[in-house]
């Protein structure tokens, strides 16, 4: 084979493989839920569900369902029983019509002939036998020429060998239609010839004589059947076929607007063609058309804005498009808003301060009084400063007293001035207890104006009464004061609904809205205030478990697969309960409610031990917080609000809890305490299971390293040596740490702990005794998590090193121990992350590289030349050898 030609074959094969993984890689990947990706309590399904909640608002899809309002099929099949008469089910006619194969179809076709041998299935329809009566023969007929329509109509298209329609057959049964309409006395039958006529013309691309049927014969026709609306529907196929797209469009409203079973074809096509709306709502002659068109544009509008809601409420305003338009304008703003603003369950807002840190009391009670000391000492310094310069001029004394005072004054006013100004926003907005975080004030600003025009127009529709319910505004206008953070407001703005007959719906929503409301304005949550929030929780998770079951294993999610209560439940105790705990620094709550807000959707839990606990409580949970749940979870709490919280406890397995609590001891380097934990563990498989991140996937039978031995490289990881579990490491640590409290001088005690230390973190070869996650990309990431300065600073094995080379007299331990201590160190240095900057971000790899290799550590190598410890790294590590070379 010529050598072009192999390349040409390693080229194909290569970019195929790697086409392969991309696609592989997409079908595996999670995308967002496209009915749960921000942060709701608002649901979308109290207001008009059956008519509009396939435009819902999503910012993932077009539309919010696929599903028509309205069954075409039953429909039509309901007209059909009606015109046969009483003794003809709906449901008959739908199977014979809609229902059956191409066989079944044909079988139905020759039911009317003389005892033909014939299905059980269609012997026992009503609507066949109801045709075979002398009496409906025109229907029959008609029936019968609706087969072979239908038949001329389907398109077995095939990529490979397409073959086109007959359009011949189609314009000459087009025309025995219409010869049939007129031929036809019967009103019913005779508007559904000549829609067959249109709708073959239209089918054989004949869209002129298609219009021509439709204008002559069908719309001017006195019937309330929707077989007008789906004429309509073809009429503005016709007209953007023919180039007049306004008008098309139009058309299309007019069929959104009047026949449900059409809605969301007509919808899609009305954007589809993209006329110019402008032109199109020109053509508007009633208000209640108006509202539609605006109602048409404000459903395919992701971005904030009460325009088309104004407009719809202004022209129609007891139209139920504006309750769907005003809770779109809700979840917008939740999107938009709100999400942001509960941007409080991120390891990154943890990791910044907020866990488990009670707020510094504010002495204000001091700058008061240092007001008034500034204050009286200015007003006695001028004072006396008058009297030295008036009375007393011949005593400079009293001159320069008065000008102490009066600086001593200015400086006390002054000062109190400046650090009332640094006093930080955050304090400000975020009181004790609260659970919003600081939102930019350009975003702010923005969405604060929307919320108040919204606000003023959900006024006016509860003032007006013309809505049908008119209720919605002031609820409304409660849950918009929660956004703002406003509970005060919000609670008195929902007391007006008290006495008001709601639905079903307004009432759970207003539910929702008080108890989000009354945990906002709790600055800190005592006993009390949980006591008051203990009912509406209660009843929240009544109506979880009452409504839909979450169905999970659906993909593509559904909005049927949607359980709004459990998504509010799930929110309610992640974004507002929780993070309220945290601020006042009570985790071991908060990791309480964390747990309740899994039990809703989809459990959030960590996979690594068993599927039970947050991802919270592995990460940021300490070992005095996990015995306060496993307490509450072994003795059940008397206190009636903790006791319903911890009903969360029960699924959660002991023997995972105890794991974790052995698992924090360690990070916490509670030794002993760890191997009390460990032996509470009854589960042999699990206390057994040796940690290195491979033992996850094979069950604990793969390799395991050896955590007390030194390594010149982090990588490769090398896994031979002796196996640990969590309990023979935290037993072996504690004996160390035991030789070290009865000889403090011993050196290999120190060492030994030390390479525990080290391979333990995200850079040895036992990182599972710690962590339960591992990534390529924790090398150099800034610390997130508590126990980060061993998993990724490895700051305390430095300090073991060094400690054991200060007390070593053997140069081979002091080399080891030097080179540790130099990759201790080079791990304190952050690795850069990239960002949009490319030529910023090489400048910080180079940077980064750098500070690897300028180790303090390594000039102190040098001492050790003669060791056979150092002529190894030399050789194996280039960190060293770059250095020594050049240096």
């Amino acid at each position: 084979m010529k050598t072009w030609r192999k390349l040409l074959l390693y080229f194909v094969s290569i970019t195929s493989l790697c086409l392969i993984s991309v696609a592989i890689i997409m079908a595996c990947s999670d995308e967002p839920d496209p009915y749960d990706y921000y942060t709701s309590f608002f649901h979308p399904d109290i207001q008009g569900k059956k008519d509009y909640g396939a435009f819902y608002f999503t910012d993932y899809h077009f539309t919010y369902g696929n599903e028509e309002p309205a069954s075409e099929a039953a429909i039509n099949s309901t007209e059909w029983a009606q015109y046969l008469g009483g003794k003809v089910k709906a449901n008959d006619v739908e199977k014979i019509m809609y229902h059956l194969d191409s066989a079944g179809k044909e079988r139905a076709y020759h039911f009317f002939e003389q005892d033909p041998p014939v299905a059980d299935s269609l012997v026992k329809s009503s609507f066949l036998w109801s045709l075979k009566d002398s009496a409906h023969d025109a229907a029959k007929k008609y029936y019968q020429f609706a087969i072979q329509a239908e038949l001329l109509g389907q398109s077995n298209y095939n990529y490979w060998e397409p073959a086109p329609l007959d359009t011949a057959a189609l314009r000459n049964t087009a025309n025995e239609a219409v010869q049939s309409a007129m031929g036809e006395n019967d009103s019913f039958l005779k508007l559904r010839y000549f829609y067959q006529a249109q709708k073959l013309n239209h089918y054989a691309g004949n869209f002129a004589e298609a219009k021509n049927i439709y204008e002559q014969h069908i719309a001017n026709t006195t019937s309330s059947s929707h077989i007008k609306g789906w004429a309509l529907a073809l009429k503005a196929g016709e007209e953007r076929r023919l180039g007049d797209t306004v008008q098309a469009a139009f058309l299309f409203s007019k069929v959104f607007a009047g026949y449900p079973e059409r809605r969301l074809q007509a919808y899609r096509n009305y954007h589809y063609i993209d006329a110019p709306f402008n032109d199109v709502i020109k053509l508007a002659r009633t208000p209640e058309e108006k509202a539609n068109l605006y109602a048409i544009r404000g459903f395919a509008n992701p971005e904030i804005g009460a325009d088309n809601l104004e407009e719809v409420y202004n022209n129609a305003p007891s139209s139920a498009l504006v309750g769907v338009l005003l809770v779109r304008e809700i979840n917008k703003l939740e999107q938009y808003y709100l999400t942001p603003a509960l941007n409080n369950n991120t390891d990154q807002f943890y990791s910044d301060g907020h866990l488990a840190k009670p707020e510094t009391p504010q002495h204000a009670g001091k700058k008061k009084w240092l007001i008034w000391i500034g204050l009286i000492g200015l007003f006695a310094g001028i004072v006396v400063m008058l009297i030295g310069f008036k009375k007393q001029p011949g005593k400079p004394a009293i001159k320069i007293a008065g000008g102490l005072l009066t600086l001593v004054g200015a400086v006390c006013v002054v000062w109190i001035l400046i650090h009332k100004q640094d006093e930080t926003p955050e304090a400000q907005k975020l009181p004790k207890g609260s659970f919003f975080v600081a939102v930019p004030d350009s975003i702010k600003n923005k969405y604060d104006k929307h919320i108040e025009k919204l606000r003023s127009f959900c006024t006016t529709l509860a003032s007006d009464a013309k809505y049908k319910e008119p209720q919605i505004g002031t609820l409304t206008n409660a849950y918009l004061y929660f956004m703002q953070n406003k509970p005060d407001d919000g609670l008195a703005a929902l007391k007006e609904l008290d006495g008001q007959n709601l639905n079903a719906k307004l009432g759970d929503q207003k539910q929702i809205v008080n108890l989000l409301l009354s945990a906002q304005r709790l600055k800190q949550l005592k006993a009390i205030d949980e006591a008051s929030l203990l009912p509406s929780l209660k009843w929240l998770n009544e109506k979880v478990v009452a409504g839909v079951k979450p169905k999970t294993d659906v993909y593509p999610p559904t909005p049927e697969s949607v359980n709004q209560f459990a998504i509010a439940q799930r929110n309610f105790y992640t974004y507002v309960l929780a993070p309220a705990y945290l601020r006042q620094g009570d985790t071991a709550r908060a990791a309480l409610a964390m747990l309740n807000s899994n039990n809703t959707i989809t459990a959030n839990s960590n996979w690594y031990i068993n599927q039970d606990m947050p991802d919270f409580w592995f990460n940021f949970v300490h070992s005095p917080q996990l015995k306060q749940l496993i307490d509450w979870k072994t003795n059940r709490p008397a206190d009636q609000y903790l006791a319903f919280l911890s009903k969360g406890l029960n699924r959660v397995n002991t023997d995972n809890l105890y794991e974790l609590l052995g698992t924090i001891e360690l990070r916490e380097h509670h030794y002993p305490e760890a191997v009390t934990a460990f032996q509470h563990i009854r589960n042999s498989k699990l206390i057994n299971k040796s940690y290195n991140g491979q033992d996850y996937y094979n069950d604990g039978e793969s390799s395991q390293g050896d955590p007390f031995v030194v390594e010149i490289n982090d990588y490769p990881k090398h896994f031979e040596g002796k196996r640990y579990t969590k309990l023979t490491f935290a037993q072996k640590m504690a004996q160390l740490w035991s030789e070290t409290q009865k000889e403090p001088k011993n050196a290999a005690a120190y060492y030994q702990m030390a390479n525990g230390l080290y391979n333990t973190s995200t850079y040895g070869n036992s990182w599972g005794l710690i962590a339960y996650t591992w990534s390529a990309t924790d090398v150099g990431r800034k610390p997130l998590y508590y126990y980060d300065g061993d998993y990724i600073k490895a700051s305390k094995a430095k300090q073991y090193y060094l400690k054991a080379r200060e007390l070593s007299d053997d140069p081979e331990i002091k080399a080891k121990c030097t080179f540790m201590a130099a990759k201790c160190e080079q791990k304190e240095h952050e690795a850069p992350s990239f960002g949009d900057d490319y030529d910023a971000y090489k400048k910080l790899e180079k940077l980064y590289t750098e500070q690897l290799r300028q180790n303090s550590y390594f000039k102190e190598m040098q001492q050790y030349k003669t060791t056979a410890f150092y002529k190894k790294a030399i050789n194996e590590c280039s960190y060293l050898s770059d250095f020594i070379k050049s240096n």
